[in-house]
C-alpha cells in the first residue's frame, strides 16, 4: 500500500470512531441527574394529596355519624308522639335528659339504631313542649348530641366538634 492510501484508511477508520454511537464521546458534557429533585418533589405531592384524600373520608366519616344521629333523633320523635295521655305507656310531660346507654324505655328505642356510636357518649333530650299535660297536637322536641373526634384534625391540636341532631313533631294521641 501507498503513504497516501494508508492515510485515507486511517483517516476513515478515525473518522468511524468518532461518530460511534455506542461509545460515549469524553468531550460532550453529561447532564446533571435529578434523581434527588423527584425524589423531593413527590415527596411533597404525596403528603398534599394524602392529606387531602383522608381529609375527604374523614369529613365522609363525619356527615355518616351526624346522618345517623338524626335519624336517631327522628325515631325516639316518631315513638314519643304516640305515647301521649291516651297511651298504655304514657311518656312525659316534662323533660327528658339522658345518655343513650340508660335503661329507659327512650333510651333502648335507639339504641339499636345507634350501632358504632359509644351509647355512653350520645345524650337524648326529649322536651314536651305542651307543659304539663301531653295533649294532642302538641309538640314535642328531641336533641341528641354526640363528640365528633376527626382523626385528621390533629394536625390542628385534635379538637372535638358536637354532632347536634333535633327533631320536631306534634303528638299524635
Amino acid at each position: 500500500m501507498t503513504a497516501r492510501s494508508t492515510t485515507l484508511l486511517e483517516s476513515f477508520v478515525a473518522m468511524n470512531h468518532a461518530t460511534d454511537i455506542s461509545r460515549p464521546c469524553s468531550r460532550r458534557a453529561r447532564k446533571p441527574s435529578r434523581r434527588g429533585a423527584t425524589i423531593l418533589e413527590m415527596a411533597i405531592i404525596m403528603v398534599v394529596f394524602l392529606t387531602l384524600v383522608l381529609g375527604m373520608v374523614d369529613l365522609g366519616i363525619g356527615v355518616f355519624r351526624y346522618n345517623t344521629l338524626a335519624q336517631a333523633a327522628r325515631q325516639v320523635a316518631r315513638q314519643a308522639i304516640v305515647h301521649g295521655d291516651m297511651a298504655v305507656e304514657p311518656w312525659g310531660p316534662g323533660t327528658y335528659s339522658a345518655l343513650a346507654n340508660d335503661a329507659s324505655p327512650i333510651a333502648q328505642t335507639v339504641q339499636s339504631s345507634l350501632s358504632g356510636f359509644d351509647l355512653s357518649e350520645v345524650t337524648i333530650k326529649v322536651e314536651w313542649l305542651g307543659g304539663n299535660k301531653v295533649t294532642e297536637n302538641d309538640h314535642l322536641l328531641v336533641t341528641a348530641t354526640v363528640p365528633y373526634r376527626p382523626i385528621m384534625t390533629f394536625i390542628f391540636g385534635n379538637p372535638t366538634f358536637t354532632l347536634q341532631a333535633t327533631s320536631t313533631m306534634a303528638i299524635a294521641h
